[in-house]
């Protein structure tokens, strides 16, 4: 054996070993509207699969230089088409998100009447303009905003010309997205852009060194402070936060701090972080302007011609380039979109268009096939039963969710799994001798893919098991989700056999916080819902204990999870 191990040493001293090197090939590079700017960039995927660039136009003139929304089809690698444009007053800010089939479109134009509001549901053949949503108070209105949000059917309308200071007004989109419902506001000061996640706003204050506020927004009739990132001469422009929800990236477009992307650990909030725990440039003489967030990487968009450069994150207190593309010598790369489902990337450069690239570490994310039941199959268990379907992709580098929606004769109902696993314990409510039918769809934040199949079964609950319920369970526990999490989290565990289960939460100093399961349990796949309400910002371990029933010895599994305020 130790000759072995001493010839091992060797061959690795003396070997090269070749690790491959992240890749930014550039597709296509197209101008949708010559003779004209370029300001933000977002996506959008139809329910059909299609992925579309809109593109927001400054605009120089009338008819072909008019300002406005230009949408792009990018599917086809070969030949980029601008399908159709939204015409808008013309303006150097101009943002757009979108929520379910709709896009919505924001200007600072001194003849800007409110937010655009356009149906994408004709695409791939047109969108058109429905309306233009405007709301006041009193003397205030929202005819101008600098930029637009979008999270879980709420929208952030943020820097309002005309609303003093300029914080963020919350409008709801959810029961009408066509007709935005006023709930609220947040005015800690002017806010230039905001990011929102799991009702937690990250407010980028670009003026007098506001930095960046975060804050609580579950009750968005009265959103609460929970701090403020400040530091010297901050200018701060937007903030993305890393995929464990550890640590929130910014970028500073004013100000005399250095323009560069900033990491700050959060993991300790209400706490408030006093100094940056990383930086990221290309040059310290340029300025980085936007900067998004997908699994491991930061994609960033850049002033001085530096167009799209990203950067690993995978341990956000060490950033390092992965790859980069220079658009021009001089132009301002306004904004990237890296959220396509095929892995595509995007870019608005403000002079030379619209660039399109694929990043060799961002995988295309599959349709997924569903496996068990399997099409057409009788199921007969009357207590649950297990629904399989294949991966997506790889959920740590590219995170996602699924959406389980089953429905038939008298019974609709729709749920969230965090693998490609899901048990169904609602099986009594179910009719006997009905067919239902099952499908699966891939979801992240601004995206929703359907499974490349839909599956039906007939539900007879008076045999033996079904072939969906033979799958083995092997013990353990699953990471909970979300994670990090406020306050609310599901733990998903799994049981081989009659037993005594005990599922706890503790502290970094090992002390008892929860008890969530203290009991006999039977074998299958189980979930929790965990509520951190009373915890304060940190990690926390939670330990599964099983004893099978008639042994003495136990089985434990522990796992670690975050909790952001």
């Amino acid at each position: 054996m130790k000759q072995v191990f001493g010839f091992l040493l060797a061959l690795l001293a003396c070997s090269t070993i070749a690790i491959a090197q992240p890749r930014l090939d550039t597709l296509r590079h197209i101008h949708p509207r010559p003779g004209t700017g370029l300001s933000a960039i977002w996506g959008y995927t139809a329910p059909d699969g299609r992925e579309y660039a809109l593109v927001g136009i400054t605009g120089s003139g009338s008819g072909s230089t008019s300002g406005g929304t230009s949408i792009v089809d990018i599917t086809n690698d070969a030949s980029p088409r601008v399908v159709t444009h939204i015409v808008g007053p013309n303006s150097t800010w101009r943002e757009m998100k979108t929520y379910r089939q709709y896009a919505y479109v924001v200007t600072e134009a001194s003849s800007g009447t409110g937010v655009q509001i356009i149906d994408l549901s004709a695409l791939p053949d047109t969108a058109r303009l429905l309306r233009t949503f405007a709301y006041s108070n009193g003397a205030k209105n929202i005819n101008k905003s600098h930029t637009i949000t979008m999270s879980d059917g709420f929208m952030y309308l943020n820097g309002c010309a005309n609303w003093s200071p300029g914080g963020a007004l919350i409008f709801d989109l959810r029961n009408d997205p066509v007709n935005p419902q006023f709930v609220g506001e947040y005015q800690p000061q002017y806010l230039h852009d905001t990011y929102v996640l799991r009702d937690t706003i990250y407010g980028s204050a670009i003026n007098s060194g506001g930095g960046l506020i975060i804050a609580d927004a579950r009750n968005k009739a009265s959103v609460q402070t929970v701090g403020r990132i400040g530091y010297t001469g901050s200018g701060t422009h937007n903030a993305w936060l890393s995929r464990d929800r550890r640590y929130v990236m910014t970028t500073d477009e004013i100000g005399s701090t250095r323009k560069d992307l900033k990491v700050w650990d959060i993991g300790n909030l209400p706490a408030i972080p006093t100094a940056t725990t990383a930086s990221f440039t290309v040059d310290p003489t340029s300025t980085i302007h936007n900067v998004h967030v997908r699994g491991n990487y930061a994609y960033c968009a850049w002033y001085s011609g530096y167009g799209l450069q990203i950067a690993d994150i995978s341990n956000p207190a060490l950033p390092a380039l992965a790859a980069g593309y220079r658009t021009s010598s001089s132009s301002l790369a306004w904004e990237t979109y890296p959220y396509f489902p095929s892995g595509k990337v995007i870019i608005g450069d403000g002079s030379t268009g619209l660039w399109i690239f694929r990043f060799s570490e961002l995988a295309s994310r599959r349709a997924v096939h569903l496996l068990a039941p399997a099409d057409r199959d009788t199921v007969r268990s009357s207590s649950s039963m297990t629904l399989r379907w294949t991966r997506a992709t790889d959920v740590q580098s590219d995170p996602h969710w699924y959406e389980i929606r089953l429905r038939g004769a008298g019974f609709d109902t729709t749920w969230r799994s965090a693998d490609s696993v899901s048990l169904f314990t609602s099986v009594a409510r179910l009719q006997s001798e009905q067919t239902y039918n099952w499908k699966v769809i891939t979801r992240d934040e601004w995206n929703a893919t359907t499974s490349a199949d839909s599956f039906s079964f007939v539900y007879k609950p008076d045999g033996p098991t079904s072939v969906a319920e033979t799958n083995p369970i092997v013990f353990g526990l699953d990471q909970n989700y979300p994670n990090p999490f406020n306050p609310m989290t599901t733990i998903g565990f799994r049981v081989q056999d009659l037993g005594y289960v005990s599922l706890k939460v503790f502290d970094l100093l090992g002390r008892e916080v929860a008890t969530l399961v203290d009991g006999i349990e039977d074998s299958g796949l189980k979930s929790v819902t965990f509520d951190a309400s009373g915890l304060a910002s940190g990690v926390y371990m939670y330990r599964l204990s099983w004893t099978p029933q008639g042994r003495a010895a136990s089985v434990v599994d522990v796992k670690r999870m975050l909790v952001v305020r």
